[in-house]
């Protein structure tokens, strides 16, 4: 079992490898991470309940990307 304390550790790496090469497969967030696809899968689901990613299906792979935010001042 996953502690939440690792679960929001590699929400955090998924997150910062997303920002710095933009929308990955899960087999390639694996890949560029090092980590099973258990923990990217726990990891996206995180920040999916955040509302920080979005997905989308190709070729019966899922795709993960940052979800655009938009910032507004006053």
């Amino acid at each position: 079992m996953m502690e939440n304390t690792r679960i929001g550790l590699n929400a955090g790496k998924v997150w910062r490898i997303l920002n710095e090469k933009g929308e990955l497969s899960m087999f390639e967030l694996c890949r560029e991470l090092g980590l099973t696809f258990e923990e990217v899968a726990v990891a996206i689901g995180w920040l999916a309940r955040e509302n920080k990613i979005s997905f989308r299906e190709k070729d019966n792979m899922l795709f993960v990307k940052i979800d655009d935010v938009e910032f507004s001042f006053g």
